[in-house]
């Protein structure tokens, strides 16, 4: 006897025919394969990296990959770290780049506290004199990025070569002593 000869109502066989859908979806759903990938990761010495400078100011810490500047503003006062801190590049066969960005500021804009400063500017050095930088300005409550993006283009250091940030704060006549501000600045590299 073939299936074909076998009589069934339009139930059962829409009954069959949905079975026979969900055995397939079932099966295709439990079809798959996996990818392997293997990295390997080597801790080693950034080829541009931060370094001690001569104007680096007390209390900071300078490390390969990071810095903390504890700087200081003075009311009425231009106070300039000649060579607060040096980015190195010690690659002695290749240039590599980086640029500085401006990731967050505390008292934020709006605060009276902002009030407290007047500039604070991130000038990059190399041997032949200015080559860029990253200036907070103060306006009224708000402090001013400049570029406004928040973002610096890319520059290129030499290879061996070493450029230094010149670090400079004033504040107001008027400021009260005692407010810090805190400002996280991303150094990002080429390599």
């Amino acid at each position: 006897m073939k299936i074909a000869n076998i009589k069934m109502t339009k139930w059962t066989k829409f009954l069959i025919l949905l079975l026979a859908s969900l055995l397939v979806a079932t099966a295709n759903a439990a079809i798959f394969y996996s990818l392997t990938m293997q990295p390997q990761v080597s801790v080693s010495t950034p080829v541009l990296k931060f370094s001690t400078a001569p104007d680096e100011p007390s209390g900071s810490t300078v490390n390969d990959a990071w810095c903390r500047l504890t700087a200081k503003s003075y009311p009425n006062a231009t106070l300039t770290y000649e060579q607060a801190v040096y980015i190195n590049n010690t690659d002695d066969s290749n240039a590599h780049s980086f640029m500085l960005k401006h990731i967050s500021i505390t008292p934020t804009n709006g605060t009276s506290a902002v009030g407290n400063w007047t500039s604070i500017k991130f000038l990059v050095y190399d041997s032949s004199g200015y080559v860029f930088s990253l200036n907070y300005t103060v306006s009224g409550t708000d402090w001013i990025l400049e570029p406004s993006s928040g973002e610096t283009s890319h520059y290129s250091v030499p290879q061996s070569a070493g450029w230094w940030i010149r670090l400079e704060t004033l504040s107001p006549a008027a400021a009260t002593t005692g407010n810090d501000c805190g400002i996280q600045i991303e150094v990002d590299v080429l390599e």
